[in-house]
């Protein structure tokens, strides 16, 4: 019993070790997958990155007023945090999720639209930056 513990522990050691080389330490982000497993807002978050993201036409025109482009919106989503108290997660036929960031010292709020019956569409319906009212109210 003791030796096969012995061989189990060296065995461990070594995949270790191995995991642990290389310009790219694939054994600490495994133990990260590992603990982001149960954040749920990362769950959402996985499912919001989309590379077909559609954008209303509200959300267009908040584009235009705050000067920003599509890419600077949508990187919201990394290392972003869902707000539960907004977001309609229970909406049918589609889901509503609130994305909270702060980006270059801005705080976005963004608001997208997931429907999974419609081969899992992602759209952003609206979003506010330091809680600025815009003029685009449709």
């Amino acid at each position: 019993m003791r030796r096969r513990l012995f061989l189990f522990g060296i065995g461990a050691f070594i995949s270790i070790f191995f995991l642990s080389l290389g310009p790219e330490n694939r054994l600490k982000d495994t133990f990260y997958a590992y603990i982001d497993y149960f954040d749920m807002s990362k769950r959402v978050i996985t499912h919001l990155v989309n590379e077909a993201t559609e954008f209303s036409n509200k959300a267009e025109c908040q584009l235009i007023f705050y000067k920003i482009n599509k890419a600077e919106l949508l990187s919201v989503l990394d290392k972003g945090k869902v707000n539960f108290d907004l977001s309609d997660e229970d909406g049918n036929p589609c889901q509503y999720f609130v994305i909270e960031n702060v980006i270059n010292g801005k705080n976005f709020l963004v608001e997208f639209e997931l429907c999974y019956y419609n081969n899992k569409s992602v759209k952003v319906m609206d979003f506010s930056i330091n809680n600025q009212q815009d003029n685009c109210n449709f």
